[in-house]
């Protein structure tokens, strides 16, 4: 597998897998949902380059997430940012031939409009190819 695929499920699995983000959000969503209740979180598509060291095969990813919620309810949404930070924050360890090295959050960009708030956040990733 990839690394850019196992780290992808990785984020994507603890996400989906923490009832405290749940309770915040109606849907985890893997790439553009084909339906979705407003607020959800959407898993978007990592950017990769490699990365390594002497005798370290790697990859360094930009994971991104886009967070939509609608009203205007500016503390929802920074509860659900934070609890995606504790959350990603917890990942660790080996992903089949991938390790998560380093995992932190990179950036982030809160938009506002007349009926929603979008907070699009990148979170940079290391993985070392544990073959």
């Amino acid at each position: 597998m990839s690394g850019e695929f196992a780290v992808r499920g990785a984020v994507l699995a603890a996400l989906r897998q923490d009832a405290e983000l749940l309770g915040l959000v109606n849907q985890v969503s893997d790439g553009e949902p084909a339906k979705a209740t407003a607020p959800w979180l959407l898993v978007g598509d990592p950017a990769g380059n490699g990365w390594g060291a002497r005798g370290v095969d790697g990859l360094s990813l930009r994971q991104p997430l886009l967070l939509t919620l609608r009203g205007d309810d500016l503390a929802r949404v920074t509860e659900i940012l934070a609890r995606i930070d504790i959350v990603l924050g917890a990942i660790h360890g080996d992903l089949g031939v991938w390790r998560i090295t380093s995992l932190r959050f990179e950036r982030s960009r809160i938009t506002r409009n007349r009926t929603e708030w979008r907070a699009a956040v990148d979170y940079l990733v290391r993985a070392a190819r544990l073959v």
